[in-house]
């Protein structure tokens, strides 16, 4: 009788990466086939294997482990040998900025910059993350007289496995539109 094992050496671990539909192929093609497959009676034999998913860190990210296996003519096995796939999603978001805009101060000299008065980002998607959502941080600036104001509005948007997209920027001028009042006194009002 045959009683000894067959032999393989396992693929190295290996990451690959989701696409724009945040999927991935994860075919021994892209991720490596089992070598030099070898039994002192058997010949020709090839490894399978059998894949158990697990979800990673964030949306798009995938944890498969392969594990192989090799069976000779005589039934001897040799020992399961597990790979480690990594699905990783390197696409960054997307979206639009919206517009430059012109808002103006009140009566008091104050104004409202909120996104219903200045407009919202548009078009947010990403491959992988569902539903992200853009933010912004503001730098003003006093402008050409008193009652301006420029607001740099630095728009930026990360998915959930931290790829960012490229900030914009959108200005928004804040103008002083309110006309002074002249009061009169009675002495002027004689004269």
């Amino acid at each position: 009788q045959d009683n000894m094992a067959p032999t393989f050496t396992i693929p190295v671990d290996v990451t690959i990466y989701s696409d724009v539909n945040c999927a991935y192929d994860a075919d021994i093609v892209f991720t490596g086939d089992v070598t030099d497959e070898a039994d002192n009676c058997s010949t020709g034999l090839d490894a399978t294997y059998s894949d158990a998913t697990a979800a990673g860190n964030c949306e798009g990210e995938v944890i498969i482990t392969r594990t192989w296996s090799l069976v000779d003519d005589c039934g001897n096995t040799a020992g399961d040998q597990v790979q480690t796939i990594i699905v990783q999603d390197t696409i960054v978001p997307t979206f639009t900025v919206p517009i430059d805009v012109t808002i103006f101060s009140d009566a008091n000299c104050g104004y409202d910059s909120d996104v219903v008065f200045t407009g919202d980002v548009t078009d947010e998607a990403d491959n992988c993350t569902a539903n992200p959502d853009a933010t912004f941080s503001d730098a003003t600036a006093p402008g050409s007289c008193e009652g301006e104001v420029i607001i740099t509005r630095t728009w930026s948007l990360v998915d959930n496995c931290g790829n960012a997209a490229v900030d914009q920027i959108q200005t928004i001028t804040v103008q002083d539109n309110i006309v002074p009042c002249l009061l009169y006194t009675s002495d002027a009002a004689d004269e």
